[in-house]
């Protein structure tokens, strides 16, 4: 298997990468096209030289200067007949990213031949490594014995990978054996064999597998083949065994032509052997910017009559949507006010097909938060004109006219609290309400408050490191009133997007936010989200069934506890029927 390097896989491709860094130990020697006797300087406490026998001896300090490439030692032997060379005695050699210390060096200027005994030395400031025996076999060859590296600090080694012979060939293939992750010397994974790429640039290739669980898939596996097509687009190709649903292939399709050009396709295809039906998904984004400060999106979003979403996205939103959406837009704008003009297609992914309304092109204006007047106060608005029409109609088509500002007070306590009551109008134009009605207009309001804090945190440190542990509970209320508020309008509206939706809301949503951060990495170690929503309207209605007012408790983790490790899982918990309704890891 080729590992090759991959945008959404650098963390592991890094970990590849330093595991080559072994050959860097005899990269001094391997890109100098040198002339030994005019590119060589040696300085040393003591030189001396026998012309009989072509041999140059330093002793004490001593420096070999060949171009740029500066080797310290105690002693150094050089036969300029020959062109071998020996150096002993705490050997150093420094380069622009790394220093590497050794027990001895042998090496000949003429052919780029060395070998390093007992080497030992820092990457980047970050990685650390030893080998037992580095060696150049060619050009561009190398043998790594006894071979060991971590990011983890040298006196804090607790994750380190351990190989006994690593075979280099660069711009090419590494060849791994007896290659073993470590926890305090603890083995943890093993692999007689393993393969990663010896390259600089992308590289086709087989990516890494990836297995994981899904309470509506079952066990899985990942597959995946990438390809290096230019410099300026490149694909992924994916075949997932579900233990549930089968076979899926799909594709990734990126492409970069141009700075301000780029986008995105993909597309997926199951025979599902749960539902006995195809299912298909096609999704692409393409963005263009323009120098006058234009910018346009065009979005295909199309999807098999069940819906693909609905059974495979992990986002919420995307599992719960009605429609599809296809747009393509024209947008300018500055910090605070922008303009746009779209145009969308949206197709019903409802199980019982309803007519669904596509939008020809739509005016937006948004004005993004900001105070007024000096006040704390911070206001938004919203405001867009449409015209829709039917796909099974064309003879029915709706004007809208929607406007929606709204009023925040952001208020802050100390530094670890926050309060943001918020209230918002909205109104609304409809040519019409049905195919045969007259115009109609709702008005009404929304409103709620968001809490966040009191936070907490806490730092552990550690020799070479520091932890940080933040906790940050969340209290969020949103509110839309009953049908007592231009009830009449509002459920007569037609429902042409997720806009027009007005249906009576009281929700309080609790979250507790769990962060974890280290000093040494940029990155988020772990994120831990707990949320649980209450209902008060269906807490309140009365019949059969029984009320549920709780929504189900969801816990989402993502975490990346070290580079090349990533481990995600969500899980929602249905209280009444005390079973999870969903659950899904993945490593």
């Amino acid at each position: 298997m080729i590992i090759p390097r991959h945008p959404s896989q650098n963390s592991l491709r890094r970990f590849f990468i330093y595991v080559l860094l072994f050959t860097l130990l005899s990269l001094p020697l391997a890109g100098y096209a040198l002339e030994p006797d005019r590119d060589l300087a040696i300085t040393a406490d003591s030189i001396t030289y026998i012309e009989s026998t072509g041999k140059l001896r330093a002793i004490g300090n001593t420096q070999v200067q060949l171009g740029t490439l500066n080797i310290q030692g105690k002693e150094c032997l050089i036969d300029r007949t020959t062109h071998d060379g020996f150096i002993e005695g705490d050997v150093t050699l420094k380069l622009p990213d790394a220093e590497i210390k050794a027990k001895m060096m042998e090496f000949n200027l003429e052919t780029g031949a060395a070998t390093l005994t007992d080497a030992n030395g820092i990457f980047n400031s970050q990685l650390t490594f030893t080998a037992k025996k580095i060696k150049r076999t060619s050009k561009d060859s190398f043998e790594i014995g006894d071979g060991l590296i971590t990011s983890c600090p040298p006196e804090q080694q607790e994750w380190v990978f351990k190989a006994k012979l690593v075979k280099v060939r660069l711009e090419g293939l590494a060849v791994l054996e007896d290659v073993s992750l470590r926890f305090y010397d603890v083995p943890v994974f093993y692999s007689p064999y393993w393969f990663a790429p010896a390259v600089t640039k992308r590289t086709t290739g087989l990516l890494l597998p990836g297995v994981g669980y899904s309470s509506t898939s079952g066990a899985f596996l990942k597959n995946s083949f990438y390809w290096a097509k230019s410099e300026q687009d490149d694909a992924t190709f994916y075949l997932d065994l579900m233990e549930k649903r089968g076979a899926r292939e799909g594709i990734e399709y990126r492409y970069a032509f141009a700075e301000r050009t780029r986008g995105q396709m993909n597309a997926d295809y199951l025979q599902d052997t749960r539902l006995g039906e195809p299912l298909w998904s096609v999704k692409m984004n393409h963005r263009q910017e323009f120098d006058n400060g234009l910018d346009t999106m065009a979005n295909l979003d199309m999807e098999s009559r069940t819906s693909y979403s609905r059974e495979f996205d992990n986002g919420t939103y995307m599992r719960t949507r009605r429609y599809t959406d296809s747009s393509v837009s024209l947008s300018s704008g500055g910090d605070i006010y922008s303009l746009s003009l779209t145009g969308r297609d949206q197709r019903d992914v409802e199980t019982v097909a309803r007519d669904v309304f596509s939008k020809r092109p739509e005016l937006k204006m948004s004005a993004m938060p900001h105070t007024v007047l000096g006040t704390p106060v911070s206001v938004a608005a919203q405001a867009s004109a449409a015209s829709f029409f039917s796909a099974a109609n064309s003879n029915i088509s709706v004007d809208r006219l929607d406007v929606r500002p709204t009023l925040s007070l952001p208020v802050g306590v100390a530094s670890f609290f926050n309060a943001t009551p918020w209230v918002q109008g909205r109104g609304t134009y409809y040519s019409r309400y049905s195919a045969e009605s007259k115009p109609l207009t709702t008005a009404y309001y929304a409103g709620g408050l968001g809490l966040e804090g009191p936070r907490a945190y806490r730092v552990f440190e550690t020799d070479n490191d520091a932890f940080k542990h933040s906790i940050t509970p969340m209290l969020d209320y949103g509110f839309v009133p009953g049908y007592e508020i231009d009830g009449v309008n509002r459920r007569n509206a037609l429902k042409l997007d997720p806009l027009d939706v007005s249906d009576p809301k009281s929700l309080l949503t609790f979250s507790l936010l769990n962060r974890i951060f280290s000093r040494n990495s940029t990155d988020e170690i772990v994120r831990l989200n707990i949320q649980q929503g209450y209902d008060f309207n269906e807490a309140a209605r009365q019949g059969v069934p029984e009320p549920h007012p709780f929504l189900p408790l969801g816990v989402e983790l993502k975490s990346k506890p070290v580079p090349w490790v990533l481990l995600n899982a969500d899980l929602g918990y249905n209280h009444y029927d005390q079973r999870p309704d969903t659950f899904n890891q993945e490593l």
